[in-house]
Formats: structure tokens, C-alpha cells, sequence
């Protein structure tokens, strides 16, 4: 059997992070390292982490962000697949079951990601999410610069891929795991559990209330991420992916009813990729109706961007 280490980073969740570590102790699987990465929580979380006794491994940490709680983790592992989970997900009992037999079955894949459910703050499942985009296997990097359908608790890599992509770019918060995912899958390819293995928790969204500072950061990973060769098919679709990146904050802007910035962004999306009919009719509306197409947006955006 493959050893597996479940990375955990914990911060200022006790009860949440005492659940999911459960999630992971009841797993049918059973050769499972549990790293939990205490990032400076200030709450009871180091007592509770204590009571798990050897079960788990407790590291303490200063705080630093997420990211430096999982490269630290990481860095510990000893297992030959790394899981990503957060402090407030759960495992259902057989995900590390099928997703080490996935990869073992799957020889040419790096890593794997699964369905997930989407539940509130007392785990009652709020929907069983699917996106267009999800079950792309294979090559999926493409795909990846268009949508991040790859969920972070989701995913197990093999250890060795984090020696050739590197660990977690602790500059930047949200979108950090989209930016691992760009990398793993510029060098491996993904494989993909067609079924909910998952449950994601849903909050508040962090993206949806610190929308500038969110957009400033996904530009930096397209432009650290995204071929700068000189030929045409590179240029168009460069042009097209940052189309799509000021569309997506465009609209959501709309919805936080900062239409004056939404129209900037659907001006910007529209002189960067003015051959797609959506993003002209997005454009124009803008234009002429900003108050109906914001009325239709807060139906359209998800509740956690």
C-alpha cells in the first residue's frame, strides 16, 4: 500500500478542524500520515489538536498564510501521495481509497481531483456542484486558464511532482491553488474521480469582498504562467484568457454594485477580445443597461466565487 499524508493547515477553526480531522481518521484506507499545520491560531485549536494524541502530527507554526502552512506540511510528508484538505472540509470514507487507486492505476497522471459536495456551516449538503468544466482529464492546463473547476480539498498529487513544479507561491492568497494547478498541469497530467468525494465548505466569500485585491492577484499568476511566445496562436489566446479574467471580476463587480469599475472591466474585456459575440453583447449592455444587467447578474454569479 502507498503511504498518504493528508496536509491540513489550521488557523482559528478548532471545532471545524476537529471534524475534518475525524473525516480523515474514519477513512477506509489505511496507511495515512495526518500533518496538521497549526498557522498561529489564536483559538483553543492547539488544546484540541493535543486530545487527537499520536493519531495525528501536530506542527506549530507562526502565522504566514495558508500557503506556508502547506509547503511546511509538505516539506514533513512522508507518504508517497500528498492530500490537500482544509481545516473546515471533509473527507467522505473512501475518498483516499479511490483516489490511491486511481493513481495507482493511472501511471502517466501527477495528480487527481473528484466532485464535490458543497455544504453549509452545519455540513448539511447545499448542492452536489458540478461546473461545465469539470471531468476534463488528461492535459487540462488549457481549460485551467479559462476556469479553476479544480477544487484545492479535492486533490492528491504524487510527492515527487512538488520536486519538479515547486511548493505554494506564499505571495499571493487566493488564487494560490489555481496557481499549483496551472503548474502541475503544465508537467503532468490530471486525473478525475467522477464522483463527490468531498464536501467543501461555504462561507462567506473571501474573493467577492476583497474583489481588487483578488483580481490584482490572478492577473500575476496569468502573466507568471502564461507562454510569452511571439506567435499568433499565443498572442490571440493570451489576449483571449485576460479577456475572460477581466469578464469574470466585470461581473461580479456588477453585482457588489460598483457598475462604474464592472464597465471598465467589460470595456477592457471587449479591446482585448472583441471576436467573441458574449463579451461584445456584455459590453454593450453595459453600456446601455447597467441596471438590468446588474439585476441579472445577482442571479447568475455563485454564491462563492
Amino acid at each position: 500500500m502507498a503511504k498518504v499524508s493528508i496536509i491540513i493547515p489550521a488557523y482559528n477553526k478548532a471545532a471545524l478542524t476537529v471534524e475534518t480531522i475525524n473525516s480523515v481518521l474514519a477513512q477506509t484506507y489505511n496507511d495515512i500520515e495526518i500533518i496538521v499545520v497549526d498557522d498561529g491560531s489564536s483559538d483553543d485549536t492547539r488544546y484540541r489538536l493535543e486530545l487527537f494524541g499520536d493519531k495525528i502530527k501536530c506542527i506549530y507554526k507562526e502565522n504566514g498564510g495558508a500557503c506556508s502552512a502547506r509547503n511546511v506540511g509538505i516539506k514533513a510528508a512522508s507518504g508517497e501521495y500528498i492530500g490537500l484538505l482544509d481545516c473546515d472540509d471533509i473527507y467522505h470514507p473512501q475518498k483516499v481509497a479511490l483516489a490511491v487507486e486511481y493513481l495507482n492505476s493511472n501511471l502517466d497522471c501527477g495528480f487527481i481531483y473528484t466532485q464535490i459536495y458543497f455544504i453549509d456551516q452545519d455540513s448539511r449538503v447545499i448542492l452536489n456542484h458540478k461546473t461545465a468544466s469539470v471531468g476534463k482529464q488528461g492535459w487540462i492546463r488549457k481549460a485551467l486558464f479559462f476556469d479553476n473547476f479544480v477544487r484545492n480539498s479535492t486533490v492528491m498529487v504524487r510527492k515527487k511532482c512538488f520536486d519538479e513544479v515547486g511548493l505554494f507561491d506564499e505571495s499571493i492568497f487566493m488564487p494560490a491553488d489555481w496557481d499549483m494547478w496551472l503548474r502541475l498541469a503544465d508537467k503532468f497530467k490530471a486525473g478525475f474521480i467522477d464522483e463527490a468525494l468531498t464536501s467543501y465548505r461555504v462561507t462567506d466569500s473571501y474573493i467577492m469582498a476583497h474583489l481588487f485585491e483578488s483580481e490584482e492577484q490572478e492577473y500575476y499568476v496569468l502573466n507568471k504562467t502564461l507562454d510569452n511566445g511571439g506567435g499568433l496562436w499565443e498572442i490571440f489566446f493570451r489576449r483571449k484568457v485576460f479577456a475572460n479574467l477581466y469578464m469574470r471580476f466585470a461581473k461580479m463587480l456588477a453585482v457588489k454594485a460598483n457598475m462604474q469599475s464592472a464597465k471598465l472591466r467589460f470595456r477592457w474585456a471587449f479591446l482585448k477580445y472583441p471576436f467573441d459575440l458574449k463579451i461584445v453583447a456584455f459590453f454593450i449592455w453595459s453600456l446601455i443597461f447597467p441596471g438590468l444587467l446588474q439585476s441579472w447578474l445577482e442571479k447568475k454569479v455563485p454564491f462563492k466565487a
